[in-house]
């Protein structure tokens, strides 16, 4: 029924060009066939959670840890997560730190339990856990301003004592750290709602220990924080209605905790694998250009997060925008901050599975949390949601102008190429792509440049794709202008390859998008025909 409700709410609108969003394949019409996890051999993919097969006819069957309940397993070394309830988590003169976040943390339920906790002692038990004084003042806002008597009291006395049980029981609810997702690796990792929701309380309370950077091809790579401390300060207006939109994932699991599964995929592009582009004869792939939906809103097809290179963004500080806000709505993504390291060039993050916990409207300084929301997305036999999403970094274009190299219009073909791609397990399920803007607000990118980035890189793989260009219509009129000219004259991924050659030497006279009406594929192929000889 959940499928037919989407088919039906995609279909209801037709302010689009190209074919109808429903003749677009999505997962919801082929879902991946799985193999058991107990059969999967792929030494790259870390399960947290014993050998699991979702059954419809019994939701509530919740998966277990890899090694049990009450039986943590610690690992400290540079390929996993340093948990906060590691013994060798020390603070500087050495003393094991667990025990005295323990106290801390103890100590806040207890009031809690009373009915007496008030928000700062909040504070005081990070504060203690940490050894250090964290300012607060976009929490403060949020529980002591924002919240009524009775929301703050809820809180305080049944969402934040289940918090600190989240947090205490880590090492039962997780049996062993997370593995790290480190550059140049392909490796995944899979694990259950709720050892997402302990992991999550962990970072709200800071007790995270630092993870480590280290210093490969002579330059320093790492992880950002993922402890909420920088959430926590005052700051821009959209901090505090991020932590609601957190809180209100708190409540939910706190509530009613979900039994569902999730993974987390790094997968780096071996040279070898890179297309030879100028050689390409793949056909342009079918395509739909909408200005009224929001990537998200896509449901069934593969969901581009305009990533930046460290995944999330500035979701923990004060960043906003389509990466910030999809993360927001699904605190599970959060997650990938704490396992995943900077994406280089040829790599990219999948994350696949997390749940929508909120709604929200506005966008960027008018960001605000909206309300409650029930994802009903339909689940495949490891129990996650059949919901796909890509991080795609683009370059950040301090100087506009640089963009134009054919080096760097290479560097984000091969991303895209990156992302799009399917792995050889889901080669029978092509479900499409949804994409748009990428990289063309804060980051300078041209957006007609990446329009036809993007559209190579689908064709390539031969995906189809849904491009949303975000209630630009002058863009959904010239996209479509140019794709019909160029799919009525057979063009090819080598043709728009030869175009963005020749347009790299000569961007200064007119856009892209004029640059090839006023081209013809015939004379293109002509003219580099007789280079070529």
């Amino acid at each position: 029924m959940a499928n037919e409700d989407f088919q039906m709410d995609m279909a209801s609108d037709e302010i689009f060009h190209g074919v109808p969003l429903t003749d677009i394949p999505t997962l919801f019409q082929t879902p991946p066939v799985l193999s058991d996890m107990q059969d999967l051999d792929d030494r790259g993919h870390t399960f947290m959670i014993k050998p699991f097969k979702y059954d419809a006819s019994n939701p509530n069957l919740d998966p277990e840890p890899i090694h049990g309940m009450g039986n943590y397993h610690d690992i400290w070394d540079d390929e996993h997560v340093r948990m906060p309830c590691s013994p060798l988590h020390l603070t500087n003169d050495r003393t094991p730190r667990w025990p005295i976040i323990q106290s801390a943390l103890a100590e806040l339920k207890q009031k809690c339990d009373e009915k007496i906790a008030t928000v700062n002692d909040i504070k005081i038990a990070i504060d203690k856990s940490n050894g250090t004084n964290f300012e607060i003042g976009s929490l403060q806002q949020v529980l002591n301003q924002d919240y009524s008597d009775d929301q703050r009291a809820y809180f305080m006395s049944f969402t934040l004592p289940k918090m600190v049980s989240f947090a205490l029981e880590v090492g039962n609810i997780c049996s062993q750290p997370p593995p790290l997702l480190n550059i140049k690796t392909n490796r995944t990792v899979t694990m259950s709602q709720r050892q997402a929701a302990s992991l999550l309380a962990c970072g709200f309370f800071c007790i995270f220990p630092h993870q480590f950077n280290r210093k490969i091809d002579n330059k320093y790579h790492g992880y950002q924080s993922f402890n909420f401390n920088h959430l926590f300060r005052r700051g821009s207006a959209c901090q505090p209605e991020k932590l609601k939109c957190i809180l209100h994932y708190f409540k939910r699991v706190s509530e009613d905790m979900p039994k569902g599964v999730f993974s987390f995929r790094r997968f780096s592009l071996p040279d070898e694998w890179i297309p030879k582009w100028k050689e390409s004869q793949a056909p342009l792939c079918k395509i739909h250009i909408r200005t009224d939906r929001s990537i998200e809103e896509m449901h069934g097809l593969l969901q581009v997060d305009f990533a930046n290179e460290y995944i999330g963004g500035g979701v923990m500080r004060e960043g906003i925008t389509q990466e910030e806000i999809r993360f927001t709505v699904c605190p599970e993504m959060l997650i990938s901050i704490l396992v995943c390291e900077v994406m280089l060039s040829h790599e990219c993050i999948l994350l696949i599975g997390c749940e929508q916990f909120t709604t929200y409207s506005g966008y960027a300084d008018t960001f605000k949390f909206k309300d409650n929301f029930i994802d009903t997305t339909p689940k495949e036999s490891w129990g996650r949601k059949l919901c796909h999403v890509v991080a795609m970094d683009a370059i950040e274009f301090k100087d506009p102008a640089t963009q134009y190299t054919f080096e760097n219009m290479r560097r984000e073909l091969i991303k895209a190429y990156t992302c799009f791609r399917i792995p050889k397990s889901m080669e029978k399920c092509m479900f499409g792509v949804a994409t748009g803007n990428w990289g063309c607000g804060a980051f300078n990118g041209d957006l007609q440049l990446k329009a036809i980035i993007q559209l190579m890189a689908a064709s390539e793989v031969g995906r189809p794709l849904v491009y949303i260009t975000w209630h630009d219509q002058t863009l959904l009129e010239s996209f479509w202008i140019v794709y019909d000219y160029l799919a009525n004259q057979q063009a090819t991924v080598k043709d728009l390859c030869i175009y963005l050659q020749l347009y790299s030497m000569n961007h200064k006279q007119s856009g892209l998008f004029d640059y090839i009406l006023n081209v013809p594929v015939s004379s293109l192929r002509e003219a580099y025909k007789n280079d070529s000889a």
